[in-house]
């Protein structure tokens, strides 16, 4: 092991200068940034009534294309999820609008939330698969034999 003693680069080194803070030279806080100024999009208090009213008006002119874009990221044997991944779409949606958030583009945010939702589904779906599958049973190992040879 080498010491710090046997090398007489390190052991010749100054420490390195400690700066005050800004508080500890002239007693005033350090500025936040922004100026300690909160968000202008973030101060506005949105009531669950106006987001209700946007939900709505989204949902009348995008459910159909929602339903679309999950339709087709989904494989074909699953598109009778497609209902389902267009309901986590409208619930993100709703969160999104609660928590104050604005649009932009609507149709772009509904058609990416409904993409990545379908492929969060295949995703949790083989973790929950290999989750699900016990290799000690004796059973569960015929099985994955089965689908692995059944695949290849």
């Amino acid at each position: 092991m080498l010491s710090m003693t046997a090398n007489p680069v390190l052991a010749t080194r100054p420490p390195l200068p400690v700066r005050p803070q800004p508080h500890e030279r002239d007693g005033r806080q350090p500025q936040q940034p922004g100026g300690g100024r909160p968000h202008p999009q973030r101060t506005a208090q949105h009531d669950g009534t106006a987001a209700r009213q946007l939900l709505d008006s989204l949902y009348r002119e995008y459910a159909p294309m929602v339903i679309r874009v999950a339709a087709s990221a989904l494989r074909a044997e699953d598109r009778d999820l497609a209902d389902d991944i267009a309901q986590e779409v409208w619930l993100a949606t709703w969160q999104h609008l609660l928590r104050g958030n604005e649009f932009r583009r609507p149709a772009g945010f509904l058609a990416t939330r409904a993409r990545r939702q379908a492929v969060d589904h295949y995703r949790l779906a083989s973790v929950r698969c290999k989750q699900a599958t016990d290799y000690t049973d004796d059973r569960a190992a015929a099985h994955a034999a089965r689908v692995i040879g059944a695949a290849a």
